[in-house]
């Protein structure tokens, strides 16, 4: 359901679950009676064990993800919420977490708070984000089969032909499907930030040209040209090298 329909069935922003994981109590706590004290409905978990079973059948409409210690403990638990739902996640850190920006797009977080950000703005970050779009539980989409390989969206997998797993992160698991789903055609570096990062493509940054690196080395050797960069145009997916259904580029 889009959001702006769930916001005029719910009679606006007051009616929103939110998820808090936050093991902290002094940070959670005033969090939390912030958000309900403008409307929201916050649940405040000390992980995230609570959520996971929630994720599937009623999530929450956002997730408010404090760092659990060391920062891939956190993306860990970012990639598994992403597995099962695309609910708007945003991550909580502080100046000792260490943990970047990117990293944490790239594990499918829709954006990264400083915890020192005042309460209003966290307010005003989130109700943006809850006004973009849909969420919910990860729709079933068929398996894409190419020259062998074979990707599954339902279980986020990309299988090689001798059946193994190609074993790719959040980002780049979207991206390879992103690609397969418009084989044969250039694809943005606009379109692939939007999607992938959730954000607009910028001309200085490098991070969908890095996420295209990364996926090729994950192909491995013999595939490196399965990924044409198209000048002026962006990425191009022509098939797996060795493979019958593979596409001519000039």
């Amino acid at each position: 359901m889009a959001a702006r329909e769930h916001m005029q069935r719910e009679g606006g922003m007051g009616q929103f679950g939110v998820a808090i994981i936050e093991a902290d109590g002094q940070f959670g706590r005033p969090l939390a009676k912030f958000l309900a004290d403008h409307g929201f409905l916050p649940e405040l978990h000390q992980d995230a064990v609570a959520l996971f079973p929630r994720l599937a059948t009623r999530p929450p409409q956002a997730v408010l993800l404090g760092c659990e210690g060391e920062p891939s403990a956190t993306l860990q638990t970012l990639r598994r919420i992403r597995e099962m739902s695309i609910v708007p996640c945003l991550i909580l850190s502080g100046q000792a977490d260490d943990i970047s920006e990117i990293l944490a797009l790239e594990a499918g977080a829709d954006g990264l708070l400083d915890r020192a950000t005042p309460h209003r703005a966290l307010l005003a970050r989130l109700t943006a984000v809850l006004r973009r779009g849909d969420w919910g539980a990860v729709e079933t989409v068929p398996a894409l089969s190419v020259g062998g390989w074979k990707l599954i969206p339902e279980r986020r997998q990309l299988l090689r032909p001798d059946g193994s797993e190609c074993a790719l992160t959040t980002a780049e698991f979207d991206l390879m499907q992103i690609l397969a789903e418009s084989m044969g055609k250039p694809v943005s570096r606009d379109l692939i930030a939007a999607r992938v990062f959730k954000r607009p493509f910028r001309a200085e940054d490098r991070t969908v040209d890095n996420l295209v690196l990364r996926l090729r080395r994950k192909l491995g050797p013999t595939q490196q040209d399965s990924i044409k960069t198209i000048r002026g145009a962006g990425y191009l997916f022509a098939g797996f090298i060795g493979s019958a259904t593979r596409v001519a580029v000039a």
